[in-house]
C-alpha cells in the first residue's frame, strides 16, 4: 500500500460531498415542520426555516377562526417568544449551511487528512434535527397543556399537532452514517487486494451465520421499528421515505453476499427481473381482488436465490407495484409482509435438494412449498396487513378494534392464500429450474 495520498476524486470520497449537498438543500429549500391540523383550514401544513413567522401567523389565524386547534390565541408575549425562536432557527440554519460548505470543501481537498473535521461537521449536522425534535416536543407539550389534553405518548406522537418532516429525519440518518464511516470513505489510499478475493473464494463461506443473524436483526427489529416510527412520529404521511428506508435496510444483508468478491450487474439484474415479474403479475390480475401471484413469486425468489434476495424481491415488488395501485401508509406494511415471507422461504428451503431428485421428490417439494405459501400468506401477510388497517383507520387501539378487523379480513386472506397455493403449484418447479440453470451457467449469487 502506498503512503502517498491519492489525488483526484473517487466514488467513495464523493459520498461526504453528496451528503453535504443534501443537508444544504434540506436546510434551504425543504420543509422541516408539519402541522397537519392546518389542512382543515386550507392553510399550508409544512414550513421551512425561513417562513417560520408565516407558520405562527397561520396557526394564530386557525385558532381565531375556530379551527381544529381548540385553544386560546397566543398572547403578545408568547408571539414575541415564538418570533425569537424563529430568529434562532434561522441563525442555526445559516450556520449549518456554512458548516456543510466547509465540509464539502474539506472532503474534496484534504480527503483523509480532514476526516476529523468532516466528522465534527457531520456530528453538528446530526445534532441539528435532534434540536428541532426537542423543540417540537416542547411545542406539543405546550399545545396539550393549553388544550387541556393529557400529556402522554400517544398525544405527543401519533395524535400530536406539531411534527417534524421526514426530510429532517433523513438529514439525521445521513449525517450519522457519514459521521461513522467518513474515515473509510475518504481513505483513498485503501486498496482492495485481489489476492484477498482469491483466498476468500477458495474457502468455505463462514459468514452465513453472521449474515443470517444480521438479516434477522434487521427484519425483526430494525424494519418494524422504522414502520412504527413512521406511524407515531410521521403520522403515516411519509410513506415514500419509510419505504426507501426499508429498501436500504433490506439491501444490507443482500450486499453482504458480495463481501468476499466484486458483484456483477447480472446478479443484481436477476433480483430486478424477479421483482418485475411479481409487479407485472399483480397488475395482470388487478380485476380479481386478492387473487395475486406476488407472494408466490417472492417465495420462489427466496428459494431459488437465497433468503436475503427473497426479502429484497418482496420489498421491491411491494414498493414498485404501488406506483400503479397507489402509494400510501400501507406500502411499508406490504413491503415488510412480502419481504419476510420471501426471507423465511429462503431460510426454510435453503438446504432443500428435493426439487433436484425424482419426480416424486419434486412433487413433495412442491406440496411442501404450497403448504408453506398458503399458511404464510394467511397468517403472516394477512395478520400484518390487518394490523396496519387498525393503525391507519382506528383512533383507539383496542383489542375489539383488532378483532373486528381480523374477522372481517379473514375471507380476503383466504382468497389470497388460495391464489398463492395455485400459483406455486404451477410455477414453482419451472421457475426454480430456470433459476438453478442461470445460477449454474453464469456462476452468480454463489456464496
Amino acid at each position: 500500500m502506498q503512503k502517498k495520498q491519492a489525488t483526484g476524486v473517487d466514488t467513495w470520497a464523493m459520498l461526504p460531498i453528496y451528503g453535504s449537498i443534501f443537508v444544504i438543500i434540506c436546510t434551504i429549500f425543504l420543509p422541516w415542520i408539519s402541522i397537519p391540523v392546518l389542512k382543515y383550514s386550507k392553510l399550508p401544513t409544512t414550513y421551512t426555516f425561513w417562513n417560520f413567522d408565516e407558520c405562527i401567523q397561520n396557526v394564530q389565524r386557525s385558532i381565531q377562526e375556530g379551527g381544529k386547534l381548540k385553544m386560546d390565541a397566543f398572547t403578545i408575549q408568547e408571539l414575541e417568544i415564538l418570533q425569537n425562536i424563529g430568529q434562532i432557527l434561522k441563525v442555526t440554519a445559516v450556520f449549518l449551511i456554512v458548516a456543510m460548505l466547509v465540509c464539502g470543501i474539506v472532503s474534496y481537498k484534504m480527503k483523509k487528512k480532514g476526516v476529523v473535521w468532516v466528522k465534527i461537521l457531520f456530528f453538528m449536522s446530526a445534532l441539528h434535527p435532534v434540536f428541532i425534535f426537542l423543540l417540537i416536543g416542547a411545542g406539543n407539550v405546550f399545545v396539550n397543556e393549553r388544550m387541556g389534553r393529557t400529556i402522554d405518548f400517544i398525544n405527543l406522537t401519533i395524535h400530536s399537532y406539531i411534527q417534524m418532516t421526514s426530510w429532517q429525519y433523513g438529514q439525521m440518518i445521513i449525517s450519522v452514517l457519514l459521521f461513522l464511516f467518513s474515515g473509510r470513505f475518504l481513505d483513498t489510499q485503501a486498496e482492495k487486494k485481489q489476492q484477498m478475493y482469491i483466498e476468500r473464494s477458495m474457502k468455505k463461506d463462514k459468514r452465513i451465520g453472521k449474515r443470517t443473524l444480521l438479516s434477522l436483526l434487521l427484519i425483526l427489529a430494525a424494519i418494524p421499528f422504522v414502520i412504527f416510527f413512521g406511524i407515531f412520529f410521521l403520522n403515516d404521511r411519509s410513506d415514500i421515505f419509510i419505504s426507501m428506508c426499508i429498501i436500504g435496510l433490506s439491501m444490507i444483508p443482500f450486499c453482504m453476499v458480495f463481501e468476499g468478491r466484486n458483484p456483477q450487474a447480472r446478479e443484481i439484474l436477476l433480483i430486478a427481473v424477479m421483482a418485475a415479474i411479481a409487479v407485472v403479475g399483480r397488475m395482470a390480475f388487478f380485476m380479481l381482488p386478492q387473487f395475486k401471484p406476488v407472494t408466490a413469486i417472492v417465495i420462489i425468489a427466496g428459494v431459488g436465490l437465497g433468503a436475503e434476495a427473497g426479502f429484497l424481491t418482496g420489498a421491491m415488488a411491494g414498493f414498485v407495484s404501488n406506483f400503479f395501485f397507489g402509494q400510501g401508509p400501507w406500502t411499508p406494511w406490504q413491503m415488510f409482509s412480502f419481504g419476510i415471507i420471501g426471507f423465511l422461504a429462503g431460510v426454510i428451503f435453503s438446504k432443500s435438494k428435493n426439487r433436484k431428485g425424482s419426480r416424486e421428490a419434486e412433487w413433495l417439494h412442491v406440496l411442501t412449498l404450497c403448504i408453506f405459501g398458503g399458511l404464510a400468506t394467511l397468517v403472516i401477510y394477512g395478520l400484518l396487513m390487518d394490523t396496519s388497517t387498525v393503525f391507519m383507520s382506528s383512533q383507539e387501539l383496542t383489542w375489539q378494534a383488532f378483532l373486528a378487523v381480523y374477522i372481517s379480513g379473514f375471507p380476503f386472506n383466504v382468497i389470497h392464500a388460495v391464489s398463492t397455493v395455485i400459483f406455486l403449484f404451477f410455477l414453482a418447479l419451472p421457475m426454480e429450474r430456470k433459476l438453478d440453470r442461470i445460477k449454474k451457467k453464469y456462476g452468480i449469487l454463489e456464496v
